[in-house]
């Protein structure tokens, strides 16, 4: 009784470590989404058909009838006002990640190319975003090599050799092997298992002899328990989460483990950390040409805003000229002087519209929207004035944490730490440990009355069992090969510390690029406002000349120059504004902070179930519920692309007094000349280095996003609209945020 005891026992013991023996190897971790989770997940990552119908053609999309995209001379499409967090909203959502970061605001019109096996080279975010997850499911492949797995066999046989003997008394005949195995590769490189069998045989002439017990049909149940452990090479649970392979079992006929082709559970962990980084900095890149595409076309509006402007200039003082050279007051040559003036105008206009279309079309193109909606884009975000001054010392120290390609590169030295534990784990000679204990029985039947008969009551009666205990030991000489990959394990570790201090170093220096050209770009915001104020006063006195009558040619000349140079002034004044926006979001992509700065959180799986709509979503059903109110344009606004038709060609040029063109103002439609209204807009006081106000945005983390706080900004005004046609609420702000900063409305010049 005793010796049953024990036997139990021992049963007892091998199948809970069959069951859990895997502490260490990973499996008292969740190894993978909840079902509801999953099912979630791939049902917003899978197109409802595309997994069902492998065997159906795939059609090129269906293009539906829509409006033909704006041109310089079809401009007309109602105004979309969209903010910067819109746009963000949206870009995340369906955009593209767009151009380098070194040169943002930039579309990526590559096409994806064939490679082979697969295509490369689409920027979409939504491909980037199922990056991780491939990654990830790299780890359930490499911790399956510690999954219990079950064997089962069945064979037959018929032997029935021609030679009579002893031997085939106890061979010729029928038979039959059913095994059950179930073993368990364990966490510190051995296996335990437990096997079943039952061997049926039936003999076609058994012996005659009286010494032999004849047993014409017999059954042999057999219940096995196997042990086996690496003792040096692939001993412990680290070198096994390392390894990519499992060493295997030696007793355990067909035994083989999963995950093959794998890094390795703690690699393969850090490939995924990696890949996470990674899809960070496209993240980091899409935010970033988002922003800079987003006030390109800021700057652009007010281009073209400005070469309106000129031409409404030229065209009064074309007028002017008219007029009084048809009285006999001024020299005719003076009028076609300012014809050219005004078709020079004319010329820039369209230009400027160009540049406002591919302005649009580049953000549209990082949003993920098409051209042919029959919209067009207007920025209504108000742009940051205030002087930002960070502290140099923080900056490179948040760049040397957050920076997602620092993060790659100590991910990568960490991984090359890792193994050369590895490749040293070769330099050990194979030495295993192998054990195993079995108990048997015999009888005509496998059950019956009789203990005699019944082959499982003979096995349970523990009268004939076996063990064995043994050792292996395998070692290559000179381990040549093992030392030759440590050696180059050794090489890659120092190779890739090499590369993280490099990387370092084009951090520091990329992020000093930039920090330089925040203050750069502020500096040419204040010299382009003098510029445009001091242009704005020689207009006004060579008006006052003109007005008097005793001007001359080189006054003319003078005044036609000063209106050209009052254009180039007024955009490079708003080009300004947009690259100093522009340089605080390249500071913050170079320090790492961009979505944290534009209120970006990257999480995994699917929305939370608290979520109910996307953020793109929400702007949409807000815009939506937003009464739209329509004014006339102010002084200085350019008026609305929908006003203008085709521009008139230069041979439709009139003569004297010109017939009206509809939608654009002609000669004769216009009072002599008189000097545009000019309103200085006033730089303000430079304070000693204030810190950025910042005010708390609605994003997906709560994160503080700087922005503009004028000290005298009502509670509620008007937003910008380059078209002048279309004003939204503005939300509150906090007064304790204020700058002493003078903001004048866009359309004060």
């Amino acid at each position: 009784m005793k010796r049953k005891r024990w036997t139990m026992r021992l049963l007892g013991t091998t199948l809970l470590t069959a069951c859990f023996g895997s502490v260490g190897g990973g499996c008292k971790q969740q190894l993978f989404m909840e079902p509801a989770d999953y099912h979630n997940a791939m049902k917003h990552a899978l197109e409802a058909k595309l997994e069902t119908s492998p065997h159906e053609a795939i059609a090129p999309t269906a293009v539906s009838p829509v409006a033909a995209p704006a041109t310089v001379l079809d401009p007309s499409r109602p105004a979309r006002p969209m903010t910067l967090k819109e746009c963000i909203a949206i870009g995340m959502e369906r955009g593209t990640v767009g151009g380098s970061a070194v040169n943002p605001g930039f579309l990526n019109e590559n096409l994806p190319t064939f490679t082979g096996r697969g295509s490369s080279g689409t920027d979409a975010i939504q491909a980037f975003a199922l990056q991780p997850a491939i990654a990830a499911a790299e780890v359930e492949r490499s911790m399956s090599k510690f999954d219990a797995r079950f064997i089962s066999s069945m064979t037959w046989n018929s032997n029935d050799q021609p030679t009579l003997s002893l031997q085939q008394s106890f061979s010729n005949g029928d038979s039959a092997t059913l095994s059950n195995t179930l073993a368990k590769p364990l966490p510190t490189g051995g296996v335990a298992g437990i096997t079943f069998s039952t061997q049926y045989q039936k003999l076609s002439a058994p012996p005659s002899n009286s010494d032999f017990i004849a047993l014409n049909t017999s059954y042999t149940p057999r219940l096995a328990f196997v042990f086996e452990q690496p003792l040096l090479q692939s001993f412990g649970v680290e070198v096994n989460q390392l390894n990519a392979n499992h060493p295997g079992s030696l007793l355990i006929p067909g035994f083989r483990t999963t995950g093959q082709g794998t890094e390795g559970i703690l690699l393969t962990r850090i490939r995924v950390d990696q890949q996470r980084a990674d899809f960070d900095r496209q993240v980091n890149t899409h935010l970033l040409n988002i922003e800079t595409a987003y006030w390109n076309l800021y700057a652009e509006y007010y281009n073209l805003a400005a070469q309106e402007e000129g031409t409404k200039q030229a065209l009064q003082l074309y007028n002017f000229f008219l007029k009084r050279g048809d009285g006999g007051i001024a020299r005719g040559d003076l009028k076609f002087q300012n014809e050219g003036q005004y078709w020079n105008f004319r010329g820039n206009v369209i230009r400027a519209r160009g540049s406002v279309l591919e302005a649009e079309r580049v953000l549209r193109g990082l949003l993920g929207l098409r051209s042919d909606d029959g919209t067009r884009i207007t920025p209504v975000d108000e742009p940051t004035f205030v002087p930002f001054k960070p502290d140099w010392t923080q900056i490179v120290q948040e760049a040397y944490q957050y920076t997602p390609q620092l993060i790659v590169a100590r991910q990568e030295l960490k991984a090359r730490q890792l193994d050369i534990l590895n490749q040293k784990n070769l330099r050990r000679p194979d030495l295993r440990l192998l054990t195993s204990y079995d108990l048997a029985g015999l009888g005509p039947r496998l059950d019956g009355a009789g203990e005699r008969d019944n082959a499982f009551r003979s096995l349970a009666s523990n009268q004939f069992n076996n063990w064995q205990v043994g050792l292996r030991f395998e070692m290559p000489i000179g381990f040549r090969d093992a030392n030759a990959l440590v050696r180059q394990a050794q090489i890659n570790m120092k190779s890739s510390y090499l590369q993280m201090l490099d990387a370092e170093r084009k951090t520091s220096e990329f992020l000093a690029a930039q920090y330089q050209r925040v203050e750069q770009t502020h500096a040419l915001i204040e010299t382009s406002r003098a510029l445009r104020i001091a242009t704005e006063e020689q207009i006004k006195l060579l008006d006052g000349i003109v007005k008097a009558g005793i001007f001359g040619v080189a006054d003319i000349t003078a005044l036609i120059q000063a209106q050209q140079n009052l254009a180039s002034a007024t955009s490079a004044e708003y080009r300004a504004i947009a690259n100093y926006n522009a340089a605080l979001s390249s500071l913050e992509y170079a320090k790492g902070t961009i979505q944290r700065y534009n209120n970006v959180a990257v999480a995994d799986g699917p929305l939370p179930a608290h979520v109910q709509k996307k953020a793109a979503d929400h702007f949409a059903a807000r815009e939506k519920a937003i009464k739209l109110r329509e004014h006339p344009s102010e002084a200085g606004i350019l008026a609305p692309l929908s006003q203008y038709q085709p521009l008139i060609t230069p041979n439709q040029m009139p003569t004297g007094m010109a017939q009206p063109t509809p939608g654009y103002p002609t000669f004769g439609q216009l009072k002599p000349y008189e000097a545009a209204p000019t309103t200085p807009m006033p730089m303000p006081a430079t304070p000693a280095k204030p810190p950025m106000p910042m005010t708390t945005g609605t994003g997906l983390s709560g994160m503080a996003r700087p922005q503009l706080v004028p000290a005298d900004a009502p509670a509620t005004g008007v937003t910008f609209s380059p078209s002048g046609s279309v004003q939204l609420p503005v939300r509150a702000r906090p007064a304790e945020a204020a700058v002493p900063v003078s903001t004048p409305a866009p359309g004060s010049r």
